[in-house]
């Protein structure tokens, strides 16, 4: 495998990071894989997700990651499985009615990782729910096996094996993984056109490239990887530092910012600092 470092300078953070109980709970990979898996998580334990406080109508913002779910309807038995792409707005999170006794593991995948799982174009996949299978092969046989085990690291071991085999290095974008190194050391603060230059591609071409592999403009993956940057800081500092944030993250001013802010986290940064730590 690649020597891809982007996981120990940019670690995506959801709403509500400290959040976790026996019907959630959240898991990092083994060192071998975290450069392509931000973690794993689910369930330790069936539950009903209508009467959990984690589950139930819990704010999701957009975090720059990919969701493969496998979720068992332990009352039917029926397994189903869902490839989430990447989103760009805050949603609550919402269950179906028969949805009352499940059990869900699931693997989060930061942007750039599934360019190294599946040659299959993410575009189209953005704000979507879609059918995994054609994504991720033999499917239906990984999720018998998941839930065939009862122990959440035994599930782990069982994924981590699946998708080491599904990995390939060796046939990545080469001008997608310079173009994420850039945003990053960026912070998302660049622009398009200096993207394209330090590429040494058109503009139209920067553009094909990452909606193939992301499912957004590189515009739009710029402006949210501003945003879970800047997050990412207030949840580390759990502090608001209007001024210094402006100033380094390029917005025009504090209410900029805030603008900004709320249009991927429904509330103030103020407000969110706050959810997180009650």
């Amino acid at each position: 495998m690649s020597s891809i470092d982007f996981h120990t300078r940019y670690r995506s953070a959801t709403a509500v990071p400290f959040t976790e109980d026996k019907t959630y709970v959240n898991i990092a990979p083994s060192p071998l894989l975290q450069p392509y898996i931000r973690c794993f998580w689910g369930s330790a334990c069936s539950f009903n997700p209508h009467e959990s406080s984690i589950y139930g109508h819990i704010l999701i913002i957009p975090d720059t990651c990919f969701d493969l779910m496998l979720i068992k309807n332990h009352r039917t038995g029926r397994i189903k499985h869902i490839f989430l792409g990447l989103n760009n707005c805050p949603v609550l999170d919402s269950w179906d009615e028969q949805d009352k006794k499940i059990s869900i593991f699931a693997v989060r995948f930061p942007m750039w990782a599934m360019n190294c799982i599946s040659r299959l174009p993410m575009e189209g996949t953005l704000n979507k729910a879609v059918p995994s299978g054609d994504i991720f092969p033999s499917i239906e046989e990984l999720c018998e096996k998941i839930f065939e085990e009862p122990l959440f690291n035994r599930r782990m071991l069982i994924a981590e094996a699946y998708i080491k085999k599904l990995m390939r290095t060796d046939e990545i974008s080469l001008p997608f993984f310079d173009g994420v190194d850039y945003i990053l050391r960026q912070k998302g603060t660049g622009t398009l056109k200096q993207l394209a230059r330090h590429l040494c591609y058109s503009e139209r071409q920067v553009q094909r490239i990452f909606l193939d592999a992301v499912g957004t403009t590189p515009k739009q993956l710029m402006s949210l990887v501003r945003y879970q940057s800047v997050w990412q800081e207030l949840v580390a500092l759990r502090n608001i530092d209007y001024m210094n944030i402006v100033c380094r993250y390029g917005y025009t001013d504090q209410s900029h910012f805030i603008s900004d802010f709320k249009k991927y986290h429904s509330v103030t940064p103020r407000e969110a600092v706050r959810i997180m730590l009650e």
